[in-house]
């Protein structure tokens, strides 16, 4: 064997110590850590590769590798468990499928739930992993003690299994709710003790209809859930006998007792949540309960109207009701307004908001025809006038007119006015009552929604800040977070249900003299006057909890919250236009800063909203003014090993003479919402790669990287636009990395990784950055168009400390190299960190260490003048 090949054989043998190092360190620091059970075995031959702590002590063993699991960790056996799942999992071939399962180990007579799977073990061949948690006391605590059913709390962790093994069982199962009828009648009538005998009678006449792995369990006082195998059809039937044997259970008296079902069929390719099942559960029930009562309630009304065909005279007589209170029930009741006039004084009574609306002088008006009638519009006076003296002559006991009024702020408003008179005793006209509608309401009403619209509301706001000056007055404006992906993934009338929905449970929130309304795309107003004002807290925490988990509609799931801003009259503003400005500034930062949240306008929003607008504009002056104010400093990047530069990242500043310097983490943002940052962008990545060109007479291989924004990444033009700008500097592709957050390399979208493609088929790098933030997973990486990665600083913090952060980067290095991908660490501050990741393989450094940002006149002078 020549030099060169023992030397390769030296390395690959060192690299396969350094690996299994890793391996070993992650086992002897985290796995013996665990209070799981935790074995390795190799599938082929049974034997134990690897044992944890925990699991030695569990089973009184000391050293276990190298036996043959099942005779170490069962008892009589001659070969491997009939139910080990290994077979299984070998039959997939790769890593990655779970089982999981229980078992009562003949060893140690305890119960455990398994979860087994395949995975890569040091030398590179599939070995197989078992995790056992002990569930022996959760077993055994897990019945409910007046039905002998399965417990809420065990009886879901099943089911939850049931669900995750979907997949893997390969049947069609159901999930089936149902509640007992009738149980609180029964109860207040015979007694609690005999709501007993009847929730018991129910348990065993389900409990009788399952087999084999099916399960019941009791969710709450009258609610039951049961697991059984089949389709829906099959699961029906089950339930219906049972309800059938319930009858049969219980004394003469309760024959009518009985439950209820809703029916949620789950199939193999189902991935389903167990709260979404039980909610589709629930509603299917409800709709079945609610047909019931229905039934009952039109046979109680047959078996009324049979025993009363008629009403005895005294039976009329005696039925009685406070006048005064049906006026006020009526005009509360309608959008009309209600007006009685007495025919014998000639005295009209209007409703409060048609005084407020027409600036009448009062509620009761002596001389309507002429208070009223200075609101009529001079062409309709006379067909006003006329019809209102026929009443009044008795020439018509009915009255029916259109005109135009004028209103408490001069415009002209179409009224349909109608009324009849009822005569008293001896004929004569007693009483003259009717409606006036206003014909230009029904133009303020959405329709979508059945809310009054965004008119409406202005005109009730405008309206409740001119009557009532001296009375507080809330708003608070919500709108549907990112109504948008629920369009995207069904259609917009699906959208527009969702809409829908949420204008019912708004109202359905509302307490006191609160309004809602409808004002544009998924936004709606919230008006509260008085003491009513405080409750819109209350209000928005009743429908943040409301929305808190996925919903269901017409058997399609969603997920939607809301945000709310809110402004107060006169805490915050004392002009509308000012109110539903502040409660607007207040949702948009809600929603910028996290959404679903309610936010309250302060003076701090309007700063930051003015100092936002004022920023946006001198940023759009400057780049329409050649990018006056930017410039680019350069942070150096270091070989890990020796320290020395290697290349460069590009970073922006920006400052101006109104606002001084304005850090990028403020300035970036505003650049990437107003969509400045696309020529921005095309600035920075010239200017930048002309640095470098010059740069490289230093260093042929300097690499200079360069951040993009995700809003450039929806630019067609991007890809052409990097290979005109290597054009025109004459920059190597290979001397270009270009940068990309990780949550840019989460996106499953074809067009964003059309675009990596067509950036690395340039030659360019591509860099994923602050990786290990919340996007990617370990396993991404093996499909990642990534050419370098970069742990982000967070993991370099703690490293001193963390045996969890060293652990990572040590993981992350390794996964890498073996798909041939590079990795910069970023962050490094103080030679204790440099020290102490040193020795993890790491390919490039960025941190402070090295260099700070700097203008590349001093870049240059302190890194790469002394390379010559």
């Amino acid at each position: 064997m020549d030099e060169n090949a023992e030397n390769g054989v030296e390395r690959a043998a060192a690299s396969d110590n350094v690996q299994a190092g890793a391996y070993r360190f992650v086992l002897d620091t985290v796995l013996d850590g665990m209070r799981a059970n935790v074995y390795v075995t190799d599938p082929v031959t049974d034997e134990i590769l690897y044992m944890n702590r925990t699991m030695r002590e569990d089973y009184g063993l000391d050293r276990p590798e190298g036996a043959l699991c099942w005779q170490l960790l069962q008892r009589n056996l001659d070969r491997r468990c009939p139910f080990c799942p290994v077979d299984k999992l070998k039959a997939c071939g790769e890593p990655g499928r779970v089982i999981e399962w229980e078992e009562t180990s003949s060893k140690t007579g305890r119960v455990y739930r398994n979860s087994d799977s395949l995975i890569r073990w040091v030398d590179g061949s599939l070995a197989h992993l078992q995790q056992s948690v002990d569930i022996t006391d959760v077993k055994t605590a897990g019945i409910d003690e007046l039905t002998e059913l399965l417990s809420r709390r065990i009886g879901k962790g099943r089911l939850q299994a049931r669900l995750n093994g979907a997949g893997d069982e390969g049947d069609v199962f159901c999930v089936c709710l149902f509640d007992i009828n009738r149980l609180k009648e029964i109860n207040d009538t015979f007694g609690h003790a005999e709501g007993d005998v009847v929730l018991r009678a129910a348990a065993d006449a389900v409990r009788g209809q399952l087999s084999g792995d099916e399960f019941a369990f009791r969710l709450s006082g009258d609610e039951f859930v049961c697991v059984v195998e089949g389709d829906a059809a099959e699961a029906r039937g089950k339930m219906e006998r049972a309800d059938d044997q319930l009858s049969h259970r219980v004394k003469s008296d309760l024959r009518e007792t009985g439950f209820c079902f809703g029916i949620v069929e789950v199939h193999p390719s189902d991935r389903v949540e167990i709260n979404d099942v039980l909610t589709l559960a629930d509603e299917r029930m409800y709709e079945q309960k609610r047909r019931l009562h229905i039934g009952r309630s039109v046979a109680r009304a047959e078996e009324a109207l049979a025993r009363h065909a008629a009403l005895a005279e005294e039976d009329v007589r005696a039925f009685e009701f406070d006048k005064d209170l049906l006026y006020d029930a009526l005009v509360g009741s309608t959008d009309d307004y209600l007006y009685v006039c007495n025919m014998k004084t000639g005295v009209f009574c209007y409703p409060q908001p048609m005084v407020e609306e027409f600036g009448l002088p009062s509620q009761v008006v002596a001389d309507a025809a002429a208070v009223w009638g200075s609101h009529v519009h001079p062409d309709d006076y006379q067909a006003f006038m006329e019809s209102n003296q026929d009443i009044v002559d008795g020439r018509a006991m009915r009255h029916c007119v259109e005109y135009r009024a004028r209103n408490r702020v001069g415009e002209w408003v179409w009224l349909r006015c109608r009324g009849t008179v009822v005569p008293d005793a001896n004929g004569e006209p007693c009483l003259f009552a009717g409606f006036i509608a206003n014909l230009e309401k029904k133009n303020e009403v959405d329709p979508l929604t059945g809310l009054f619209n965004k008119f409406e509301f202005e005109d009730a706001v405008r309206r409740a800040l001119e009557t009532h000056a001296d009375e507080r007055l809330g708003l608070m404006v919500l709108g549907i977070d990112d109504l948008r992906h629920i369009n995207d993934r069904y259609d917009r009338g699906f959208g527009d249900d969702v809409i829908r929905i949420i204008a019912h449970r708004i109202q359905s929130a509302l307490v006191g003299r609160a309004h809602v309304y409808r004002l544009d795309g998924d936004e709606f107003a919230v008006v509260a006057r008085g003491d009513d004002a405080a409750a819109l807290p209350d209000v928005y925490q009743a429908l943040h909890q409301a929305f808190r988990r996925q919903q269901t509609h017409e058997g399609k799931k969603f997920y939607c919250t809301l945000s709310a801003g809110c402004a107060q009259y006169p805490d915050d503003a004392e002009t509308y236009e000012d109110l539903v400005k502040f409660a607007n500034y207040a949702l948009e930062y809600a929603k910028s800063h996290g959404k679903k949240r309610r936010v309250p306008f302060s003076p701090s929003i309007l700063a930051e909203r003015s100092r936002t607008l004022e920023l946006v504009e001198r940023l759009r002056d400057s780049i329409e003014h050649d990018f006056e104010g930017f410039r680019l400093v350069f942070q150096p990047q270091v070989h890990a090993a020796d320290g020395s530069v290697i290349g460069a990242e590009a970073l922006a500043r920006w400052s101006c003479d109104a606002c001084g310097e304005v850090p990028p983490l403020e300035f970036i943002p505003l650049l990437e919402e107003s969509g400045l940052i696309v020529p921005f962008g095309a600035w920075v990545l010239y200017r930048a790669m002309e640095t470098a060109a010059q740069w490289r007479a230093y260093d042929p291989d300097f690499v200079m990287s360069v951040n993009l924004s995700y809003r450039q990444l929806d630019e067609v033009k991007l890809v052409p636009s990097i290979a005109e700008a290597l054009s025109l500097t004459g920059l190597p592709p290979a001397n270009l990395v270009v940068e990309m957050t990780e949550s840019c390399f989460a996106s499953s979208e074809e067009a964003a990784q059309r675009l990596f493609a067509g950036v690395r088929a340039l030659g360019v790098r591509v860099a994923m950055d602050d990786f290990g933030t919340g996007y990617a997973a370990l396993g991404m990486l093996k499909q990642s168009p990534a050419d370098i990665v970069k742990i982000d600083r967070t993991f370099v913090r703690d490293i001193q400390d963390s045996t969890f952060d060293a652990t990572f980067i040590r993981f992350v290095v390794e996964l890498c190299h073996d798909v041939g991908i590079r990795v910069c660490l970023e962050g490094v501050e103080v030679p204790e960190e440099y020290e102490a990741v040193s020795g993890m393989g790491l390919d490039s450094i960025q941190g402070f260490l090295f260099g700070r940002p700097c203008p590349p006149e001093e870049f240059e002078q302190r890194f790469l003048a002394k390379t010559l």
